[in-house]
């Protein structure tokens, strides 16, 4: 996360908001976020370029002569540190104030401090789906730039800085995203904090269609916090800006569609060479929407959901993904209005990055 801060917010004598903005500061250090540089310069340097910061009111009062030094040491190190391109891309960027648009300090605190939740259907499988993705492109050659993101990302998650939050099934997810949204640690930081990812359960390529994805349309009209149409559109599918939260829908019918064969081959010795020939010559979009099951891949449901989430922990390169997943790009456009092709992968990972 970026964080901006309004200089006049400095300036309060409100004790109660002065003391807030002092713990700001501290978890701003604890935390490492990225700060941005321009809007900090006249609130602890003077026109001369000195750090005068320790006689802020906030500092005299609400900080140790401890944590003065730390916070000096802190920013004074970050003002020479000018966010990259990447960062300013592709993280979510906040000021802190009480103008209209400012995050009040309060609720900045609260963003600060409070976990970051991916709600999904089953946290041990698909916390193990993007774990898997997450590992692979942070060491991939794909971009060089965008694996510091996805490094982010795998670190927040290794750190429980973002936690998998157990839905138990698609139903269920509706309810949990409310529940969060309502409760008080979230109530008004909920679309800094709270993703959701859910399969699409779809039998084939063609969109949904309210009479055969009724949970799956409740679902995302609450999300839009809007009504879509008896033929949804890509965009009435899609996650837009105004949404409740950030949330993704795979474009494939489950997680496990997006194991590569290879590994699919692989990891299940039960499969018979007929069962991989038959797999080998169906088409890209069929495998996309299959149901695995015993008939086809020779391991009944209750070994399916078991063996193929630690296919995605499995050692194998981003590359295998990227083919298996080369034939439904996405097109991105950034906040510079710069836009590129990317796999959905990489697109679930960067919304992952707005939430840490």
């Amino acid at each position: 996360m970026i964080i901006s801060l309004n200089p006049a917010i400095f300036k309060t004598k409100n004790s109660e908001v002065q003391s807030i903005l002092a713990k700001i500061l501290v978890k701003m250090i604890e935390n490492n976020h990225f700060i941005d540089a321009n809007s900090i310069s006249t609130i602890f340097f003077d026109d001369n370029n000195k750090y005068v910061f320790d006689e802020n009111e906030i500092a005299k009062s609400h900080l140790s002569k401890t944590g003065k030094q730390n916070l000096k040491d802190y920013i004074e190190k970050k003002i020479r540190q000018p966010i990259t391109k990447i960062y300013i891309n592709h993280l979510t960027h906040i000021t802190i104030g009480t103008n209209p648009g400012e995050i009040h300090p309060t609720n900045a605190y609260n963003i600060l401090t409070e976990r970051s939740k991916i709600i999904v259907e089953n946290g041990i499988n698909d916390g193990k789906f993007i774990k898997g993705i997450c590992q692979k492109y942070t060491s991939s050659k794909i971009n060089k730039q965008r694996r510091s993101i996805y490094s982010l990302i795998d670190m927040s998650i290794k750190k429980g800085i973002i936690e998998f939050d157990n839905a138990g099934g698609l139903p269920a997810i509706l309810n949990t995203t409310k529940r969060w949204i309502d409760d008080l640690r979230y109530k008004y930081i909920y679309k800094y904090k709270l993703m959701a990812i859910f399969d699409s359960d779809k039998k084939h390529i063609h969109v949904f269609q309210k009479t055969t994805h009724g949970q799956h349309i409740s679902l995302i009209e609450y999300l839009k916090n809007r009504i879509i149409s008896d033929t949804p559109t890509k965009t009435d599918t899609s996650y837009e800006d105004q949404d409740l939260i950030i949330w993704h829908i795979l474009y494939k019918r489950k997680i496990e569609n997006y194991i590569p064969l290879c590994i699919l081959f692989d990891k299940i010795p039960a499969i018979t060479a007929t069962q991989k020939n038959d797999l080998q010559n169906i088409t890209k979009d069929d495998l996309d929407f299959m149901e695995y099951n015993y008939n086809n891949i020779g391991i009944g449901e209750q070994k399916l959901k078991q063996e193929f989430p630690e296919m995605f922990m499995a050692n194998f390169s981003y590359i295998e993904l990227e083919k298996r997943c080369e034939h439904h790009k996405v097109r991105i456009e950034f906040p510079d209005e710069t836009t590129e092709e990317i796999s959905e992968l990489e697109q679930i990972l960067l919304k992952i990055a707005k939430i840490i």
